[in-house]
């Protein structure tokens, strides 16, 4: 009896000395998912919940997403399209995606739905704080913190650790500019976003634009780059931009207002536990897709999981399965990117042309077969891509 009480007093002691059952670090796209799922199960299940978040005001973003089915979050989007435009300098294609839709979601109207939800519910508190360090005692995570050390039995966390994917060789940049800009006469068509143009000078890195129509005389017109610097000066953006503008749309604009922003691209192999226990979430398990930059559909599946893994009374958490082989596919586009930048466009032109555009969203957003993506690859430069397949090879030898 006496070890009995013990124990006892033992686990008693610990969780009057914790903040909360779980803790969520980053109040971001994945950490807002995650929560909204938590707060799905009910309280004795979950227990206390703490955010940590280190920007009280994040900054805007524009999440884009396809779907065939019903969503998570189809309340929350202000706009899709059922008509996708592919263009490079010697196509310009225009093709339905029924069943698919290709959605947007402005990240303002994300964050006040879920910060609704949190302001309404008991079990949860936010505080405001920058993440340090982590570690672990007796089982215990502890989250260390500029003001306080926080402890919990589960703690989820998104901060990413640039210094570990500065050590990996294939690491590139996804960075880009937008206005969201109204027009002095109806010139865009409502119903057809443009994914990618090519058509724009490349540089010696990988350029596109991206035009996404709210209106016949609204629309967000972005520059995208894949290179290996992290951003071009507003001069460099802005002169992209400006050319694109006044090439494609003889009209006059007005600008509403912009967005920027920087994602990593690399095949780095992303912890799904850290060595403390912490369990990884958002761009720090690597939901970022390497050769797109997309995330949304990728965090929603991952959330799925991590909600089963936390109801099974002995989990084992590792890496969603069936993504190895996707993992594989990025890298070597990554590889081209990198090394041989000025093909990437003939090979998205090829890709485009030579296939359907729901059989490249189905394979981008990893549901496709094996025999579906060797049909693709064989419309793609078979030198090129087994030239990658050995330099992959070798790098892993």
């Amino acid at each position: 009896m006496d070890t009995f009480y013990f124990i006892f007093l033992f686990y008693l002691f610990f969780s009057l000395m914790m903040d909360a059952n779980i803790i969520v670090v980053g109040g971001g796209c994945a950490g807002m998912q995650l929560i909204n799922a938590l707060l799905k199960l009910p309280v004795e299940q979950t227990g206390d919940i703490l955010l940590i978040e280190s920007n009280l005001h994040p900054a805007h973003k524009s999440w884009c997403f396809w779907t065939s089915k019903p969503s998570e979050y189809d309340f929350l989007i202000s706009k899709y399209w059922s008509v996708l435009n592919f263009s490079s300098s010697s196509s310009d294609l225009k093709k339905e995606i029924a069943p698919y839709r290709y959605n947007y979601i402005n990240s303002e109207r994300f964050f006040e739905y879920h910060h609704q939800l949190i302001d309404q519910s008991s079990r949860i508190k936010v505080v405001y704080e920058n993440v340090r360090q982590f570690k672990s005692e007796n089982g215990i995570k502890q989250v260390i913190t500029s003001n306080k050390c926080y402890q919990a039995n589960h703690v989820y966390s998104s901060l990413l650790d640039a210094g570990s994917l500065e050590s990996n060789k294939l690491l590139l940049w996804q960075h880009f500019k937008g206005l969201f800009v109204k027009s002095d006469r109806p010139i865009f068509r409502s119903n057809q976003a443009t994914i990618m143009d090519f058509s724009i000078p490349q540089d010696g890195a990988t350029h596109f634009m991206y035009v996404l129509p709210f209106s016949e005389t609204e629309a967000l017109i972005e520059f995208t780059s894949f290179s290996k610097v992290d951003s071009y000066t507003d001069y460099t953006y802005n002169s992209y931009l400006e050319k694109y503008i006044s090439d494609k749309f003889d009209c006059t604009f007005e600008i509403i207002r912009e967005e920027k922003g920087k994602i990593p691209m690399t095949n780095f192999d992303f912890p799904a536990v850290s060595e403390h226990g912490v369990i990884q979430i958002g761009s720090a398990a690597g939901l970022i897709k390497p050769s797109t930059g997309y995330a949304f559909n990728r965090i929603s599946r991952h959330t799925e999981y991590l909600i089963q893994c936390f109801l099974n009374p002995n989990p084992t958490i590792g890496k969603m399965k069936g993504l190895a082989r996707f993992h594989f596919y990025d890298s070597l586009l990554l590889q081209i990117i990198q090394n041989e930048p000025e093909k990437v466009a003939t090979i998205m032109d090829q890709l485009f042309s030579r296939n359907s555009f729901n059989k490249i969203l189905t394979f981008l957003d990893e549901h496709s077969s094996v025999l579906e993506e060797m049909s693709l690859f064989s419309t793609l430069p078979k030198r090129l891509f087994l030239k990658q397949v050995l330099k992959y090879v070798q790098a892993k030898i």
